[in-house]
């Protein structure tokens, strides 16, 4: 079996899952024994082969399976694929089916079509959501999204199934230990440690970085011993026991949650994050907005909190229960590190694509 997947490095900031989700997939083919290669748009890693999206269609192997994760022109993209090659489309947010917008939030389209204008400013936004409907039509691919939520919205504006691979990233057998975590960061046992991160940092709008801090100085109000780390912005800077990080490595970043005693994740939208899987194989509860998917990776009082979407004070309040009780943190941490384990281990998603592989 041939697979071409192609990324394109946008900037979004859900695009680091969707490359991250594509080498998962190329790794596990590979030890499968599938050939299979990875193509970018923007070639910034050293593999991988830079593609526009109008020569993709050119550079599919003779019976092979295309499958796409992102791109920067999916009008193009898909416009250059050939009627009737295998092609699979994962969704990693609402791009395919909208005049530009990774999440509508509350934007008045609807599915009859996007407003015009565009009230955010996406260029024939109407036009372009009618192309990648078209071209959708034309290719009749698999299409996959990894929650129920984004399934749901997909079929009602491409008006076709949608299988549901939830995301899966690498399963450590065992936990760090919190008190060797916290020496390799100068961290003191006693503390209570909150995190936050998302690619931007403080200014990751659908992460509502710019809520960062107002949330920790209410909760370090009640909480005096509150050490708070914001990580994945683009500079160091510590004010009091607000720790800014620019982005850091993955196993640093993992390192850190296991330092942690919660991921605090006000996200405004979101599909089905990596960041949220990560604090879970950490055994980190997650206090988190139940938007999206969210609800599907966090079981609520189980392996963390979810409260309404932009309630800011329940919000806080979630946060204060969790951070102010210890063995909520070690209950919570090792239910999500035992049930996510079971759910959302990276062999169970390739096991996934391979049978829809093969079915096709």
């Amino acid at each position: 079996m041939n697979l071409s997947m192609v990324h394109h490095h946008t900037g979004l900031e859900a695009s680091g899952g969707a490359t991250r989700v594509a080498q998962l997939l190329i790794d596990g083919l590979e030890l499968g024994g599938v050939p299979a290669r990875l193509t970018f748009e923007l070639a910034e890693q050293s593999e991988g082969e830079a593609i526009s999206p109008d020569e993709l269609g050119a550079n599919i192997p003779r019976g092979g399976i295309v499958h796409v994760h992102c791109t920067g022109d999916w009008p193009s993209l898909l416009g250059s694929i050939p009627t009737g090659v295998k092609t699979v489309i994962t969704l990693h947010d609402c791009e395919l089916f909208t005049g530009g917008c990774p999440y509508p939030l509350d934007c008045p389209m609807s599915e009859s079509g996007c407003v015009d204008p565009c009230p955010r400013n996406f260029p024939d936004a109407n036009e372009v959501r009618k192309r990648k409907l078209a071209e959708v039509a034309r290719l009749d691919p698999v299409l996959v999204a990894p929650s129920r939520w984004l399934a749901r919205l997909a079929k009602t504006h491409l008006l076709r199934p949608v299988k549901i691979i939830p995301n899966g990233i690498p399963w450590p057998g065992t936990r760090v230990a919190k008190a060797e975590a916290r020496k390799s960061f100068g961290i003191h046992p006693a503390a209570r440690v909150a995190l936050f991160a998302a690619h931007g940092g403080m200014n990751a709008a659908y992460k509502s970085g710019d809520a960062w801090k107002g949330i920790w100085e209410r909760l370090k109000a009640d909480m005096p011993d509150l050490v708070c780390f914001a990580v994945g912005g683009d500079r160091e800077e510590r004010s009091d026991d607000f720790i800014l990080w620019p982005y850091v490595d993955r196993g640093k970043l993992f390192m850190l949650m296991s330092a942690s005693d919660a991921l605090l994740y006000p996200t405004r939208a979101d599909n089905h994050s990596l960041v949220v899987l990560e604090a879970m194989a950490a055994g980190l509860p997650v206090v988190a907005y139940a938007v999206g998917g969210v609800p599907e990776q966090i079981v609520d009082r189980m392996t963390g909190m979810l409260v309404p979407s932009g309630d800011t004070g329940r919000f806080v309040e979630a946060a204060r229960s969790v951070l102010s009780s210890r063995s909520m943190v070690r209950q919570m941490g090792q239910e999500a590190f035992l049930s996510g384990g079971r759910k959302f281990a990276v062999e169970r998603m390739v096991g996934d694509y391979l049978h829809l592989y093969e079915n096709l």
